[in-house]
């Protein structure tokens, strides 16, 4: 959200931004900067009133009608940051002009644009989302990003405190100009964090090394406490530990060098500072929606096809729970070494893991497979699907990122497989025109739940017109022959974008690979010569 803020507060420097969210996340939200005025929503009392069986279910709605009095303002606009249905229902209450969704007075969902229903639609249905949130949010809003904003609150008092402690700290050392490493020790889950005795070899190796020092960073809580106790009890060298709330965490980050992070709140907190950091992507986190973006930072993550990114409170699938296994000390030293410390040998032993960096694009920015484990069919996948995106909302095209030509023939493979999956999208497609055509709308309805059930099994790349086709028709109340087959017709224009797709893509291989042999061929007459 502060990337976001900073961006509209760049562009409009006069406007006063409010902003409301669920009361548990106040604190956090206070370290924000350029916002007028902060409007909680506390649903947990509400939700309480509602189960409680004592109350009368009116309690909960008089606590829910507290906020919407509080809010009841003439907003000029209204951004509809959630996908939520309380949140798209205040904003179809508050909003003449808006960003995001809204419902309309028959409850159907109405898009400000295309680009929100890529946010609401599109995003939320793809495994390996092709663009992540903050871009989405900017392209909704009709924004460019712009992070030159102050957009957190920082406190000059714990600015000057942190900055003496941390050369202090330095100089106490005995070490050679040494980086300081802040490590966030916990994360949402157990599924989310390296295993314990990985982090303790972690914390061993940094204390040891003459150009590091550990920095354990926890929040003021009991349970946070009584962790970092524990590990420290384990240590060969006690860590010293820094018990920060979220008012003072950007004071203590601007003073480390590099922050190791799961997925959590600090990571974003880092990257509106610019520290560079390693995030961990390990269990449900979706590094693909919301990872750093920072072009100085790397994302380490075993291989994509081992992932599994569904989300559930309760409940953690095998997959998500061993995913914390895969990622070693080792490789953590590795990518510190690598990428941060010089250490311009240093190899990645680990065969299972994927190292990703942000880069920038048309788009924003793309999570580039820059080491480690290489999926070429979800990389081609995420990239085609990147571009099939810009290439409808905005008439755009993307470039290569080196996808392309990184396995010739693994993408000739996967594009033969496309190739006949669109063939038989578009005779889905022709079909359920055709019937429309005719008038026949018992034949129609069968048409159209045919496509239905091919849509579920679709690719990812090819369920992507699906879905907007999808998005479009379903917020129609009752459509006419007429609406549907517009629709339709929209749908097949989409299907000859990615049919272009496949065919650049094509030709692009036969050159790469005409190419290869012509300087093979020079390779051979040069080496003859010399013999």
């Amino acid at each position: 959200m502060g990337r976001l803020i900073s961006s509209l507060k760049y562009k409009h420097p006069d406007s006063n931004i409010s902003i409301l969210i669920n009361k548990e996340f106040e604190t956090s939200a206070q370290t924000l900067g350029g916002i007028k005025q902060i409007f909680t929503l506390d649903r947990k009392r509400i939700v309480s009133y509602k189960k409680n069986k004592i109350y009368s279910d009116g309690f909960a709605l008089d606590e829910f009608g507290k906020t919407i009095k509080e809010i009841n303002k003439g907003w000029n606009l209204v951004i509809n940051y959630s996908n939520d249905r309380i949140s798209t229902s205040l904003t179809s209450y508050l909003a003449k002009e808006y960003k995001g969704i809204k419902f309309d007075t028959h409850c159907n969902v109405n898009y400000s644009n295309e680009w929100s229903i890529v946010f609401n639609d599109i995003l939320t249905q793809q495994k390996y989302t092709p663009i992540n949130f903050n871009d989405t949010y900017h392209k909704m809003c009709c924004l460019k990003e712009n992070n030159s904003f102050n957009s957190l609150n920082v406190s000059n008092e714990y600015n000057k405190v942190c900055h003496q402690n941390f050369l202090k700290m330095r100089k106490s050392e005995s070490k050679n100009n040494p980086k300081i490493i802040g490590l966030q020790l916990t994360a949402s889950n157990l599924s989310k964090m390296i295993e314990r005795s990985e982090l303790i070899k972690l914390i061993n190796e940094l204390n040891n090394r003459v150009d590091t020092i550990p920095l354990l960073l926890i929040a003021p809580t009991s349970e946070e406490r009584n962790f970092a106790n524990k590990i420290n009890s384990e240590l060969d060298k006690k860590a010293v530990t820094i018990e920060a709330p979220f008012t003072a965490l950007p004071s203590v980050l601007i003073n480390c060098d590099i922050l190791v992070t799961p997925d959590t709140a600090i990571k974003h907190v880092a990257d509106i500072l610019d520290v560079p950091l390693i995030e961990l992507s390990m269990g449900p986190s979706p590094f693909l929606k919301q990872g750093t973006v920072n072009p100085e930072s790397i994302i380490m993550t075993p291989r994509l096809k081992d992932r599994d990114f569904t989300y559930t409170a309760s409940v953690h699938t095998e997959k998500q729970v061993r995913s914390n296994e895969v990622i070693k000390a080792n490789d953590i030293i590795y990518g510190l070494e690598k990428y941060y410390l010089g250490f311009t040998d240093a190899k990645l032993e680990n065969k299972e893991i994927s190292v990703y960096r942000p880069e920038n694009d048309e788009v924003g920015t793309f999570y580039k497979n820059i080491e480690g484990r290489f999926d070429a069919e979800i990389e081609i996948s995420r990239y085609l699907s990147r571009d099939f995106i810009l290439r409808k909302v905005e008439r755009k095209s993307l470039s290569s990122h080196g996808i392309i030509e990184s396995n010739l023939n693994f993408t000739s493979s996967w594009l033969e497989q496309t190739q006949g999956e669109l063939i038989k999208s578009s005779r889905h497609v022709l079909a359920a025109i055709k019937t429309a055509l005719a008038k026949d709308s018992q034949k129609l309805n069968e048409k159209l739940l045919e496509m239905s059930r091919y849509i579920a099994s679709a690719s990812d790349y090819c369920s992507l017109p699906f879905l907007f086709y999808k998005a479009k028709i379903s917020n129609i109340d009752n459509p006419t022959i007429e609406e549907i087959e517009n629709t339709l017709i929209g749908l097949k224009n989409d299907l000859q974008i990615q049919f272009e797709q496949v065919k650049e893509v094509s030709n692009l291989i036969r050159e790469n690979r005409s190419k290869i042999r012509t300087e093979s061929a020079k390779d051979f007459i040069h080496e003859s010569r010399s013999e």
